[in-house]
This record gives structure tokens, C-alpha cells and sequence, in this order.
């Protein structure tokens, strides 16, 4: 009950009255006025697509690859004009799982991208266990790809089996050390917790697992049943028991303090990175453009998404050529800033300077008594100079 009546609390504070409106509508993209912007390239395929996973994806087809891949350069080449003279600074590829594109169109489309654009970054991009060998590492390295993350989600056998992952612990084992002995900059693993009757000492065996295997990252999530997922009709009909929100608190802290002792330091609300590694984070600046199926676009004004369906997107931009935008949200100043903050929220630290250079704008000002309210609450600090989580 305290929670929900803080969430509109601070909703309220944060957004007013207004609600969030989802047009059909194409955006206007005649001038981005930005020096700089992001690419977030979405490749859908999986081979044996989770059930837990709430992100758009659909089952691998080796006959759309080649459509897919040429679609996404119409794509391109749409936005060519557009990002004249704007630096990319950050380049990530999700899923989906990408490499299921290794020797069927990602190499290409990675080139494309560099040849076309102003990149100033190397590739972030996400992995599976089952797709990682020496061979396909070595794609990797030779494509620009720099961070890695890879669907671990659990070491053990048991659990792997009640997820449904179609690889096993040794597998899993395997596939990290191959990457963290590969050169990446930062290999970053997701673990799962509050799996179906799992326990803390399982959680403790996982993450211990991570750090001596020495990956450069962990990012540790509870299990979310989501309502349109299969993992929530499972759980039902196999009458598993999920971790309740106290059991889910005592394992992340026990996560905290084997990542701390382990010498990391928290870099988000659920991810730990070894001091002087970079983290690994699919968003690192505040406006940038999605390719492909599915993908989200931010930019000064507007926040749209392309079709989900491969087909459709594929077909459309064959006819067309441009982004077959499927809904579009106007963003005002202050939704931007929101975005922003949720963000900043996300990642445990609010640094006051990088908001007034921005926004043009004083974070105090700006937002001080929602903060005020936190700090009250002991949900915040006020540093000074940053707000800690």
C-alpha cells in the first residue's frame, strides 16, 4: 500500500496530470540539432526463444536473415543525410540475440554502419552461450566489438532445465572463460535470481561461479513473471514456488557483499563491474536512433518504435524506403529530463552537473523537492555535487 501511494506520489511530482499518448503518426526528422547521437541496431532472431523473455524476438529463420540484413540498410541509408555531421558515440546491438547474424548479414551490417556514419566508438553487443566458440569470438573482435554480455542466467543444470535453456553448466562455463580470455574490453554475464524454488545458497554458488571465472561484469535480476511470458503458465501448472520480495532482498544482499568483497563496485541497481572497467550499459547517452524490427528511437521531440513484425518491416521498407515507424510519443523538455532521470535512477547516481549542461537548467530547481521527499524517506543522499541512490 506505502509503495503504490509513493509511486504516484512521485509520478505525480515528476509528470503532473498528463498521460502518456501513443500516435500513429510519423515524426518529424528534418533536423536533430544534435552533435552527437547513439545507434541501437535490434536483431529479433533466437533459436530457441526464452520463456521468461519479454523483449521482442521470434524463432530464427535463415531465409529472412539476407531480407532482414538488406532492409536494415534501406534503413541506413534513410538516415544517411539525417546524421551528416553528427558523431555516434555509442553503438549497441540487442535482441533478440545478434550473433544468430554472424556469417548471415551482422558483419555486413556493422560495416555499413561504420562506412556510412561518423562512429567515434567501438560495438557493445549481446551473446548466447550457445553461440560462443573461438571462431565466432573471432568475428567478434574482428567487427569492432568491444563489450559483450551473455544470457548466462544460472550455472546449475536444475535450473537450466526449469528455464528451459538448451545448453548445461559446463556449457555456460565455457562459453564465459572463452570470452574473458579473448581480449574484450568488458564481459559483462546475467544471472537470474528468485528462480522457481531456488535457494540463497544456489544464488551464492552462481555468483561465486562469475568472479572466479572473472568476468568483468555481473548483472544479477530477479526472475519477472511477466503476464504475456510462458514462464508464468509454467510456474502455475508445475506449482513451483518463486522467491517472495523478502527472499529476493536477502539474496541480492548477499549478491552486494560477495561482488563487494569480491572488490567491485555497483554501477546500476542490479549490476556490479571490477574497478577500472568500464561498464557495460545498453544506454549511455541521452538521444539516439534504432534499426531494425522492433527498435526504439529518442530524439529531441519524439519517442517512436518500427514495426515488430520482420515481415512487415522487411516489406515495408522495400516499398518505401524509410522506417515503417509503428507509434510515436511526443516528448516535450520535461519528458526528456525524465527519461534522463530514470536513467541516472537506474545506474544509483544523479550528477548535477551533467544535467545543467543538458538542460540548460538546475537540477535543484528542477527537481529538488521530489528528491527532498526521498532523502526524508532514506531512499537518497543529496552529495552535494550528485544524488546517491
Amino acid at each position: 500500500m506505502f509503495s503504490k501511494l509513493m509511486r504516484q506520489t512521485v509520478k505525480q511530482l515528476l509528470t503532473g496530470s498528463k498521460g502518456i499518448v501513443l500516435q500513429n503518426k510519423y515524426p518529424e526528422m528534418n533536423d536533430l540539432r544534435l552533435n552527437e547521437i547513439g545507434l541501437y541496431l535490434h536483431v529479433p532472431f533466437c533459436r530457441s526463444p526464452c520463456m521468461y523473455c519479454p523483449y521482442f524476438k521470434e524463432k530464427y529463420d535463415r531465409r529472412k536473415t539476407i531480407p532482414y540484413k538488406d532492409a536494415v540498410f534501406e534503413e541506413i541509408k534513410f538516415y544517411q543525410s539525417l546524421l551528416k555531421g553528427k558523431k555516434i558515440t555509442s553503438f549497441y546491438i540487442g535482441g533478440g540475440t545478434p550473433t544468430t547474424l554472424i556469417n548471415n548479414g551482422l558483419e555486413d551490417i556493422i560495416k555499413k554502419i561504420y562506412t556510412t556514419f561518423d562512429v567515434k566508438c567501438s560495438v557493445s553487443t549481446e551473446t548466447h552461450p550457445n553461440d560462443i566458440n573461438i571462431k565466432t569470438v573471432d568475428v567478434l573482435r574482428g567487427n569492432k566489438v568491444e563489450n559483450v554480455s551473455m544470457g548466462v542466467e544460472t550455472f546449475s543444470d536444475r535450473f537450466l532445465r526449469i528455464l528451459g535453456r538448451p545448453y548445461n553448466g559446463k556449457k555456460a562455463k565455457e562459453s564465459v572463460k572463452t570470452l574473458v580470455e579473448n581480449g574484450f574490453s568488458c564481459v559483462n554475464i546475467d544471472i537470474m535470481f528468485g528462480l522457481p524454488n531456488q535457494s540463497i545458497h544456489d544464488v551464492e554458488g552462481d555468483i561465486k561461479t562469475a568472479l572466479e571465472l572473472g568476468v568483468d561484469q555481473i548483472s544479477a535480476y530477479p526472475i519477472f513473471t511477466f503476464p504475456h511470458t510462458q514462464l508464468k503458465d509454467i510456474v502455475k501448472e508445475k506449482g513451483y514456488h518463486l522467491s517472495g520480495i523478502l527472499e529476493r532482498r536477502n539474496m541480492l544482499k548477499r549478491i552486494e557483499k560477495l561482488c563487494y568483497d569480491a572488490g567491485m563496485r555497483r554501477t546500476s541497481v542490479w549490476a556490479f563491474t571490477k574497478k577500472g572497467v568500464k561498464k557495460y550499459s545498453s544506454v549511455t547517452i541521452p538521444h539516439y536512433l534504432g534499426l531494425g524490427a522492433g527498435a526504439g528511437s529518442l530524439i529531441p521531440g519524439y519517442f517512436f518504435i518500427n514495426v515488430f513484425n520482420v515481415e512487415e518491416y522487411i516489406r515495408y521498407l522495400n516499398k518505401y524506403h524509410k522506417p515503417p515507424v509503428a507509434l510515436t510519443i511526443d516528448f516535450n523538455e520535461r519528458e526528456e529530463m525524465i527519461h534522463w532521470l530514470y536513467w541516472r535512477i537506474y545506474e544509483t547516481r544523479i550528477y548535477k552537473k551533467d544535467f545543467n549542461e543538458l538542460f540548460k537548467k538546475d537540477f535543484d530547481e528542477t527537481f529538488g523537492k521530489i528528491f527532498l521527499l526521498l532523502q526524508l524517506l532514506g531512499m537518497a543522499e543529496d552529495k552535494s555535487d550528485r544524488i546517491v541512490m
